[in-house]
């Protein structure tokens, strides 16, 4: 999935999946809506008033800082040249999640699953 498509969606869940977490994202703008989900399997930030950080296994200080984001607006997606995400959301809050592999790591440090119908 090009990361750029997700800019314009909005995040409407918070959670962890087994061992990771993850943002659910909503896009209405297609008929029919449709959503995502992106899972973090590395080290994480939020950038935003009270900054916070973590690994993909600290699953309560993921579920206290993502609060942040809940019903937020996605209006930049990027994948840096490190291979790190970096979504922006209104009013400057910003997820970045590291595109390098911790030792927990299973898969790839961060992946978005297909859209399906939301």
């Amino acid at each position: 999935m090009d990361v750029e498509q997700i800019a314009g969606s909005f995040v409407v869940e918070i959670g962890i999946r087994q061992a990771w977490p993850f943002l659910g994202l909503c896009d209405n703008r297609p008929t029919p809506n449709q959503e995502t989900r992106l899972y973090i399997d590395a080290s994480w930030a939020i950038e935003a008033a009270d900054s916070a950080g973590g690994s993909a296994d600290d699953g309560i200080r993921w579920l206290t800082a993502a609060t942040v984001l809940n019903g937020r607006t996605i209006d930049a997606a990027r994948v840096n040249d490190d291979g790190s995400l970096r979504l922006t959301a209104d009013p400057g809050i910003a997820l970045v999640v590291s595109g390098e592999p911790e030792p927990y790591t299973v898969g790839e440090p961060w992946r978005l699953s297909e859209w399906h119908p939301a």
